[in-house]
């Protein structure tokens, strides 16, 4: 992990390396989560004779912004509390689509490649590259070039809407089930509409590509 620093900031800051030493410190710290990072102070107290990183308030990061919290010491040594406003790029290993992807297409290797990329705007949505994709399919249309984010894929439905099913209605170990027919799409666990030959509605929770249990 390294920090890239603007040549700017030993002017900013009358007491030179020993801030910078502490700020690099403070962030290889609180930003090790991502492979590297780079940052730049966009905005910082003015008027001071010493500055330090308070360690009482909590600093916070907002996409490509971190927000510290610092001390700042006048000449008589009276202290306030301020704010730096600093511009980060945050670089994590993530999926990238190496051709246009359909809506509904289910994912395939070839489709997508790994690269170090720039996720500061993406927030926690980006795909974790260690994630098996292989019962996902694309949400939405996924241009070329594009990282993958949570909001781009879902789960590939094991059940269709359409598709005759059976529905266990029973309790108390005893198993009465009927045919049925599914309204919705649904993955294991989910709950969707169903219903039989009479029309009668049902709800039942997927238990395979072929079997629901009745949900009351």
């Amino acid at each position: 992990m390294f920090g890239l620093i603007s040549i700017m900031i030993g002017l900013i800051f009358g007491q030179g390396q020993n801030f910078n030493a502490q700020l690099k410190k403070y962030l290889d710290e609180k930003l090790n989560s991502y492979a590297k990072y780079e940052y730049q102070i966009i905005q910082a107290p003015k008027n001071y004779f010493r500055i330090e990183i308070s360690e009482d308030r909590k600093s916070r990061l907002d996409k490509n912004y971190f927000y510290l919290p610092v001390k700042i010491y006048d000449h008589r040594n009276l202290v306030s509390v301020s704010l730096l406003t600093i511009r980060v790029k945050l670089y994590k290993n993530v999926f990238s689509a190496s051709r246009e992807i359909r809506r509904n297409e289910n994912l395939l290797p070839n489709m997508l490649k790994v690269k170090m990329a720039d996720v500061s705007l993406y927030g926690d949505n980006v795909i974790n590259v260690t994630e098996d994709l292989s019962n996902y399919r694309s949400r939405v249309l996924i241009k070329t070039g594009s990282i993958l984010s949570e909001n781009m894929i879902e789960q590939i439905p094991v059940v269709n809407r359409g598709n005759k099913i059976i529905l266990h209605t029973g309790g108390l170990g005893v198993d009465v089930s009927i045919d049925v027919i599914a309204r919705q799409d649904g993955c294991l666990g989910d709950v969707i509409s169903v219903y039989s030959n009479g029309n009668k509605l049902y709800k039942g929770k997927i238990v395979d590509k072929s079997n629901l249990t009745l949900v009351e």
